[in-house]
């Protein structure tokens, strides 16, 4: 049925096209990253699963977080990636962000697959600081973000 959740959506979606065709200045200075990173509770943060992946490869390139993962599944272009962090921090300083991906891959196939993604890391940026320490869940490297 064709409700008013499906209208919102709608025209939702058709102001994001047509806002994305246009060429405003000020759309120019923000990363053209595929996604945005989120900061989330600390218990949800906490039940993120990262099991389901390997960590390949990941390059940092401005605010641009590029990673790419491999897995097992059907088809990697059906593949939900999502970067999060959240504001529980170590008492080191600077302060340091634990960042973990989360991959929704509901596929039962036995082929594996690597997919690329990259994420704006501009609400991982902690005030007071220039620069922050990122410790991805299944990456052994720190990478570290300067703004």
């Amino acid at each position: 049925s064709f409700n008013m959740r499906h209208l919102i959506l709608l025209v939702s979606l058709v102001l994001v096209v047509f806002n994305s065709c246009s060429k405003d200045e000020e759309t120019t200075n923000l990363p053209n990253c595929d996604s945005i990173s989120e900061i989330i509770t600390e218990n949800d943060f906490n039940n993120i699963e990262v099991t389901n992946y390997s960590i390949s490869s990941v390059s940092l390139n401005g605010d641009c977080l590029e990673l790419t993962i491999s897995s097992s599944g059907c088809d990697p272009e059906l593949w939900e990636m999502e970067m999060f962090s959240t504001n529980a921090f170590y008492n080191i300083f600077p302060l340091q962000r634990a960042v973990k991906v989360k991959l929704i891959n509901n596929q039962e196939c036995l082929a594996v697959f690597q997919k690329t993604k990259s994420f704006n890391l501009t609400p991982f940026r902690i005030e007071g600081q220039n620069s922050v320490p990122l410790n991805i869940e299944g990456w052994n490297e720190q990478i570290i973000y300067e703004y």
